[in-house]
């Protein structure tokens, strides 16, 4: 089981990097957006899109989940540049 951190990242600027809102655009994109998502995929994607719903502060995850989520966000490309970004990265790829 991994645990996640679910903070928002404030910027009165940019406006705020909310880890849960990130986390489901993420999980919702198909890994690879050519071929499109497979039923394997989505039902795995919908489990942990389930978790993030279910959470409250902390996103708990079965390994297979946590890996799913980590392939999805190691896929992700980004259209701004943003450290907050980078910080919500190292926060799941360091789960406590």
């Amino acid at each position: 089981m991994k645990s996640i951190p679910l903070k928002t990242l404030p910027d009165p600027r940019l406006g705020d990097i909310v880890y849960q809102d990130v986390l489901r655009e993420v999980v919702r994109r198909p890994l690879n957006p050519r071929e499109g998502a497979s039923i394997e995929e989505m039902r795995q994607s919908i489990r942990v899109l389930d978790a993030i719903d279910k959470a409250n502060g902390t996103l708990e995850l079965e390994d297979s989940d946590y890996t799913h989520l980590t392939e999805k966000l190691k896929a992700m490309s980004w259209n701004v540049v943003d450290p907050r970004l980078v910080t919500l990265y190292d926060d799941v790829m360091n789960p406590s």
